[in-house]
């Protein structure tokens, strides 16, 4: 008896335990499927580096439109942002703003690799270029440049996207990367941006050691942008601190010492430089990031479009037709991005709708349809898009056409009802 009151208490603690631990399961369920349903802007992905001999934690962010298999474009530049844990979600959301919402498309969509720091320490090696006299704590950033140019570069290209266009960026400590790779590893990177770089580091290395400064590098093709916060002592301008030797100045004399030696090099470096007077050492990154990412992309917003904000606009050029003027726009985008780069198909797609009903030129509207179809030569909505056109222009034999086929390429029943209706 004593037995068999033994074995119930235990069927009984067996049965507690088995609940819990699916309560528990279920309870582990509820809130992975309530993250899952958040705002998600980033995935988080890791590298082993056998360079470093660590893993290095990364935060991608993946643009809209690649998300889209009709979308999807086959490369996007890449942004390199180094504290990425950091600095990741307002780097993103100021790209997400400028680069993918409509009346504000003046950057192209970017793929953002967010560089994790394991911790302080290694953040003080990794971005240091010499030891500075200690090199318990600094001298790694080589090595860190070279784990971004021999490993993480092939395998952005292998995974996310494999355009040479790049970009990074480094904020305070982080500058010194950002400097280092521009002056010994030029190759690496097309745009470097630098937001109130430590260039005090190492007794004003980048300013006085030649193998790091600017004069005789050949930098051509390569953009700068210089931020600079306002970290000087009240009554401070910027010509006071130029001549000063207050060391809470420093931050700000030296970004303009090395303003002055790039200016006065041959090293034929595309600069722009910027003192953020209202703005702290902490508050001038954001700012600088878009500023810097403006100056990078200047060539990329269609401005010439607002000629068509007018809806009496009559182009009395052939260049300025709305069709020319895009060909000309991209392929200039083409050139300087270094890949093909074409609008999106709904975006001709909705201009050429404009053009047609409410500019009444149906001429630049087939003009732009044709345009869409010579980008989009396997869609086929562009080719849905010309029938419809030609349809309202009475030319049956046109639509018939350009409905067959879009059938050939898909079957869309609403181009069925077209097709039979005027055959």
């Amino acid at each position: 008896m004593i037995k068999l009151e033994k074995l119930i208490v235990a069927i009984l603690l067996l049965s507690i335990i088995s609940c819990d631990q699916k309560e528990r399961s279920v309870e582990k369920e509820k809130i992975n499927s309530q993250i899952n349903t958040g705002i998600q802007i980033g995935k988080i992905d890791t590298l082993h580096s056998q360079i470093l001999n660590q893993n290095r934690e990364l935060i991608i962010y993946i643009p809209e439109s690649a998300k889209n298999p009709k979308r999807k474009r086959k490369k996007y530049p890449v942004v390199y942002l180094l504290d990425g844990g950091y600095n990741f979600v307002p780097f993103v959301g100021m790209l997400k703003r400028y680069s993918e919402m409509n009346d504000t498309k003046i950057l192209p969509e970017m793929i953002v690799v967010g560089i994790e720091n394991i911790d302080f320490k290694s953040r003080m090696m990794d971005f240091s270029p010499t030891s500075d006299g200690n090199p318990e704590q600094f001298g790694g950033g080589n090595k860190f440049l070279e784990f971004i140019e021999k490993e993480l570069f092939p395998y952005i290209e292998q995974n996310y996207s494999d355009s040479q266009n790049r970009t990074i960026v480094g904020h305070s400590f982080g500058g010194l990367a950002v400097m280092n790779a521009l002056t010994t590893h030029p190759g690496m990177f097309k745009n470097y941006l630098l937001i109130d770089g430590s260039l005090y580091f190492d007794n004003e290395l980048f300013l006085t050691e030649p193998k790091y400064k600017m004069e005789g590098k050949k930098l051509k093709d390569k953009n700068l942008y210089i931020a600079i916060a306002n970290t000087a002592t009240y009554g401070s301008n910027l010509e006071s601190i130029k001549r000063d030797t207050i060391r809470a100045n420093r931050y700000v004399r030296h970004s303009l010492k090395l303003v002055d030696q790039i200016e006065s090099s041959n090293a034929n470096l595309n600069m722009k430089w910027k003192y953020y007077e209202k703005d702290t050492h902490g508050s001038t990154a954001f700012l600088a990031e878009l500023d810097g990412l403006r100056f990078f992309y200047s060539w990329f917003e269609f401005k010439k479009e607002n000629k068509y904000r007018s809806k009496y606009f009559i182009p009395k050029k052939k260049e300025d037709r709305f069709a020319n003027l895009t060909k000309s726009h991209f392929n200039s985008i083409s050139e300087k991005i270094g890949y093909s780069f074409y609008p999106d198909e709904e975006w001709l797609s909705s201009n050429a709708y404009m053009l047609l009903n409410y500019h009444k030129q149906p001429y630049q509207a087939k003009e732009v349809f044709e345009l869409n179809k010579e980008y989009y030569p396997e869609s086929p909505t562009v080719y849905k898009d010309l029938g419809d056109f030609y349809l309202s222009q009475k030319d049956t034999i046109k639509a018939i056409e350009n409905y067959k086929k879009t059938l050939e390429l898909e079957d869309i029943t609403s181009v069925k009802d077209a097709l039979n209706k005027i055959q």
